[in-house]
């Protein structure tokens, strides 16, 4: 079926392909003619923007000239024709000759020529504003006649000092004399002021009005431009709205497909154009998706049947946490059924029977690499102990989701850890055997020797003293050749339920003197209640010592050493710390080898045959750097 309609999907793009195109081809596209519509609007309110900003700036122009230019003007033609007048009557009172009358109108003269200047000023200022804005022509008849008055006030100086120098000799003839004759002068000084002023005032009115006149063909020219701008963006509106009227159809059959409806359908396009082509095109893809779907279920059938059929352990969790795929091996190999589908994983008891998923899970997440944890212990439902081998990589399938892949590695472990222990039992018995033959019975007969020797020779001198150290070396060979027995012949635990705490401190209080001896700092501590352990006193005492003095053995300055207990992963864990040079990560991988020893005159029996008793109380010890220097040693011992 799914070929079938493979083969009709790819007959109906051919037939489609065969279409001739040159009608289509011809027309412009659906965004050309919106972008064309909408470029005709912005075009519209452009215009409008335009020619508001023109005939602002031709206004701002006038009115700026009016402000800036002409009323300043003018006020100061308003008052220097009202101080010109004042002037002149205070040369009719200066007639009487007194000396309060001629102080103020040598002070008024004075002012004169800053008047002058003040004028001058503001009609430049008036000049540069006109010329920009077009209305030169309005100032010439105003800069006329300040000429005028300043050539009258040139004329009038002469006729001044003779007044000043008439009004000083007392002679009111000369003086009315020239009072008389500068009446012509002054009075066209103020006739210019006026006419000026009057000239100013008139074209400021002037200005006004055009200005107003103005403001109303601005208003009606952008109503006019607003009108049309509308206008054009409504019918741009109606015509982008008509082009995609199909859209509305498109977008339901869109959505139904998306709800996983794939049925054959049909979007019927109002006309030829991208709209239509894409409806044609979007069907196509539908039934090539219904194909593509049915392939996929077959696959999902067979992926499930492959899953189901692993022995491995299959668990995908989702983002969010919660468990979305548990495959039935997942219920023997992590006691994790089908019912835990849906639920979130913190809230089965997974996490707390593997602990260090949860962590492998969380950095799986956040690296996006994935996670291979090689022998993790499992707590099963029933309690017991289990070591699992577990894949924690990311899944394509959602965001944030982790894939977990767990395979049982017990029976392998102890089948393994069995064939070792034999192997190295029969060589350690080949090995005790040996020595006890080539060894131990040689020393014996040296020693018994040695000793008759020593009843021979004088007690003292050289002989003695040699003597004194072959007795030693054999005491020292006798003492490794029992230590190779002992790894031989160590007995199997005698198990009882006890506080390893208490053990542990009897312990310390047998070395404690020994520490001080030999200058240790030994630091203890011990948190919270420890759970019972079953344990051989004897051997695991043993054990222990040989770690103290191992860690004594391994610091040559300052020594120290911690020693702490607490719950841990349902036993009990001892750490026994130093601060010692440490030991390289080569040598820690071999630590616990047969033979293997960092120090001159080790036998390299010791820390095997601590391995040896932790295995036997069903334990595990582990060796590691400090991140402070020196070295950690770490018992596990199961609760009981």
């Amino acid at each position: 079926m799914a070929e079938a309609a493979t083969d009709a999907t790819d007959d109906g793009a051919d037939e489609r392909a065969a279409r001739p195109r040159s009608r289509r081809a011809k027309r412009l596209s659906i965004p050309t003619r919106i972008f064309v519509a909408f470029a005709l609007v912005i075009a519209a309110f452009a215009a409008v923007a335009i020619t508001s900003v023109v005939q602002h700036a031709r206004t701002a122009e006038l009115l700026r000239l009016l402000n800036d230019g002409y009323l300043p003007l003018a006020l100061r033609l308003g008052l220097a024709k009202a101080h010109q007048e004042g002037y002149w009557r205070q040369v009719e009172r200066s007639a009487d000759s007194s000396p309060q009358a001629v102080r103020l109108l040598s002070a008024a003269r004075q002012l004169r020529p800053s008047t002058q200047r003040q004028l001058d000023h503001y009609l430049e200022r008036a000049e540069r504003l006109a010329a920009t804005s077009g209305d030169a022509l309005s100032l010439p008849p105003v800069r006329a006649a300040l000429e005028s008055v300043r050539s009258n006030l040139e004329e009038t100086d002469d006729e001044y000092d003779t007044l000043f120098a008439a009004l000083e000799a007392g002679d009111d003839a000369a003086a009315s004399q020239a009072i008389e004759s500068l009446r012509r002068q002054e009075l066209a000084i103020g006739r210019a002021y006026l006419d000026a002023y009057n000239h100013i005032q008139d074209r400021t009115e002037a200005i006004g009005a055009l200005a107003a006149e103005r403001e109303r063909q601005a208003a009606i020219t952008l109503g006019l431009l607003v009108v049309m701008a509308l206008l054009v963006g409504v019918i741009a509106t109606f015509w982008s709205q008509r082009l995609l009227s199909p859209l509305p159809a498109l977008q339901s059959r869109v959505a139904a497909v998306a709800e996983g409806d794939l049925s054959p359908g049909s979007v019927e396009p109002r006309r030829d154009d991208e709209l239509g082509r894409l409806a044609e095109d979007f069907e196509a893809m539908v039934g090539a998706l219904a194909a593509r779907d049915e392939r996929l279920r077959e696959l999902r059938r067979m992926q499930a049947q492959i899953v189901e059929s692993l022995r491995a352990a299959i668990v995908v969790v989702s983002g969010g946490g919660e468990v979305r795929t548990v495959n039935p091996s997942a219920s023997a190999v992590l006691g994790l059924t089908a019912d835990a589908a849906g639920q979130p994983l913190s809230e089965t008891d997974l996490p707390e029977r593997l602990p260090v998923l949860a962590e492998a899970v969380a950095d799986v997440r956040e690296t996006s690499q994935p996670m291979v944890l090689h022998e993790a212990r499992l707590l099963n439902a029933e309690g017991k102990e289990r070591f699992v081998d577990v894949l924690v990589a990311p899944f394509a399938a959602e965001a944030g989701s982790v894939l977990v892949v767990a395979d049982d590695v017990t029976d392998a472990l102890h089948t393994k850890a069995r064939l070792i222990q034999t192997e190295r039992l029969a060589a350690i018995g080949r090995m005790a055997a040996h020595v006890t033959h080539e060894v131990r019975n040689p020393l014996s007969s040296i020693g018994l020797n040695v000793e008759m020797l020593g009843d021979e020779v004088a007690e003292d001198g050289e002989a003695r003293a040699l003597l004194e150290a072959i007795q030693k070396e054999i005491d020292r060979l006798g003492g490794l050749t029992d230590e190779y027995l002992r790894l031989a012949r160590l007995p199997a635990p005698a198990l009882e339920v006890d506080d390893v705490g208490d053990a542990l401190a009897s312990v310390l209080s047998f070395v404690r003197r020994e520490m001080d001896a030999a200058g240790v700092e030994l630091e203890v501590s011990r948190e919270g209640p420890l759970p019972p352990v079953a344990f051989d006193e004897a051997q695991l005492r043993q054990a222990l010592l040989n770690l103290l003095r191992n860690a004594r053995e391994a610091q040559a300055r300052d020594p120290w050493i911690r020693v702490a207990s607490r719950p841990d992963a349902d036993g009990v864990r001892i750490d026994i710390e130093d601060r010692g040079e440490g030991i390289d990560e080569e040598g820690r991988a071999r630590i616990f080898d047969l033979f293997f020893t960092t120090k001159e005159r080790g036998s390299g029996l010791g820390l095997p045959l601590t391995q040896q008793i932790v295995a036997a109380h069903g334990g595990r010890i582990e060796c590691e750097a400090r991140d402070e220097g020196g070295t950690r040693f770490s018992i596990w011992l199961p609760a009981a």
